[in-house]
């Protein structure tokens, strides 16, 4: 059977396809996003998000985010389809055994698309919870049907440790189920997970490589397929971050810590390639002072506040965050207050969108925008505050009010975004209504008229 001919191409194809016809509506309905239908709320496209977008299901999957009616039945459809694959065509139970294999090679694909989630969802314009799902349905998908492949091989006696090719495809399974379990560490220790996450990969690539006979041709240009979109991708991502970090007569990116409390760090970064900052946006941070363990390792942070210069441009990004372990714990520790250290960046990814809650695509756009958060939560919150005071005296936003409730958690939060809310008190005229409560210098709940 041809390459081309074969049911595995066809869906590859399909999915490319599918992502192609992705990026042209995204293009369009940001071309149209100021244009309602006449309609309303009865046209197809509400009826379609209040129907199949917006409802939640209520139970979680192992380590799938809550799905839309519309996820779980693209879902269900994809795994319906991959279990019809692995008896059409397939007679005998060795038949089924090599069907098994071949459908786990085609799901190393969009499993091997790029080596990180930020990265590869920026690329197909699709949002970091849904190409999260993919990844991890993916990453299933080919666990399970690596299992089934050993299983039969087992069974038909066809499976001996002792010859390479039998050990190296138990590895590279081995290597696909650890895959699976490691994600349940991430929250605790995130940069254990992140390298022995990537170890796992290549190693279960190299092993299903050498277990894969030569005369499989087919077989292995999947693997070469995966190859080719981890380089691709990896080349693009390197080649934005040495933009992003390296200018000509400039210096690269310089990281300033300042401690807040006990466990509370603003970080200044201050960039040699300004861009226009979005609220909402995220980067990638990494400090090689930190030691030759988070050389190459960067850590997810979402913007907090920005200096602007005479363009627009931000010369320089906040960070705020909270020491618990590993990276951060590290940046509380070990780097001094006040003192320049050498970092890089990888980004910016997003901003946030609301896209998914309505036709409009920007936050300017809703009436009413009412804003909870708790403890230093209040950094993400605190840039959607300043983007909407600068349109608004701009006359370009239609918000007519803006009302932010900020439970402090512990003394120092107050603290450490005291500065930020103050600049933000002077740009302000009442358009912003801003309702504290907690420990800190208030007393049980203090609301600030015209804040």
């Amino acid at each position: 059977m041809k390459l081309t001919e074969s049911p595995y191409f066809i869906i590859i194809s399909a999915v490319i396809t599918l992502m192609a016809l992705h990026w042209l509506y995204r293009c369009l309905s940001s071309f149209f996003n100021t244009r309602h239908s006449c309609l309303g709320r009865t046209s197809p496209y509400h009826l379609f998000l209040r129907y199949l977008v917006y409802p939640r299901a209520t139970f979680r999957l192992r380590q799938i985010d809550t799905l839309s009616p519309l996820g779980f039945v693209l879902l269900m459809f994809y795994f319906t389809g991959t279990a019809i694959f692995n008896f059409v065509g397939a007679t005998t139970i060795a038949e089924k055994g090599v069907r098994a294999a071949q459908l786990a090679l085609a799901n190393l694909i969009p499993l091997y698309f790029s080596s990180g989630r930020e990265f590869g969802a920026h690329i197909l314009g699709i949002s970091l919870e849904t190409y999260g799902i993919i990844h991890r349905t993916a990453g299933f998908m080919a666990a399970l049907q690596a299992a089934i492949h050993v299983t039969i091989g087992y069974q038909n006696n066809a499976f001996n440790l002792s010859s390479p090719t039998g050990f190296n495809g138990l590895l590279g399974g081995c290597m696909l189920l650890s895959l699976l379990i490691l994600p349940m560490v991430k929250r605790r220790v995130y940069e254990v997970f992140f390298i022995t996450h990537l170890v796992c990969a290549v190693i279960a690539l190299v092993a299903i490589w050498r277990h894969i006979d030569s005369s499989h041709s087919q077989s292995r240009r999947y693997i070469l397929a995966s190859l080719c979109g981890l380089t691709a991708t990896g080349a693009l991502q390197l080649l934005r971050i040495l933009y992003r970090n390296v200018a000509v007569g400039r210096k690269s990116v310089r990281i300033v810590a300042r401690p807040y409390s006990e466990d509370i760090v603003q970080a200044v970064l201050y960039i040699p390639r300004p861009w226009k900052v979005r609220a909402g946006e995220r980067i990638n941070l990494g400090v090689p002072f930190l030691g030759l363990f988070y050389l190459f390792q960067a850590h997810p942070f979402t913007i907090a506040w920005w200096e602007e210069d005479c363009e627009g441009n931000a010369d320089s990004i906040s960070l705020m965050f909270r020491a618990r372990t590993g990276f951060t714990r590290k940046v509380l520790d070990c780097l001094e207050p006040d003192r320049e250290y050498w970092a890089w960046i990888d980004g910016p990814f997003g901003p946030s969108s609301p896209q998914n809650f309505g036709s409009s695509r920007e936050i300017a756009d809703f009436g009413h925008i009412l804003m909870v958060t708790t403890g230093i939560g209040i950094a993400a919150q605190l840039p959607y505050i300043k983007e909407l005071l600068r349109k608004y005296r701009n006359a370009s936003v239609n918000t007519q009010t803006i009302s932010l409730v900020w439970q402090l958690d512990r003394t120092g939060d107050w603290e450490s975004a005291r500065d930020w809310l103050q600049q933000l008190v002077k740009e302000d005229d009442g358009y912003v209504c801003f309702l504290v409560s907690g420990p800190g210098p208030f007393e049980d709940e203090l609301s600030i008229p015209g804040f």
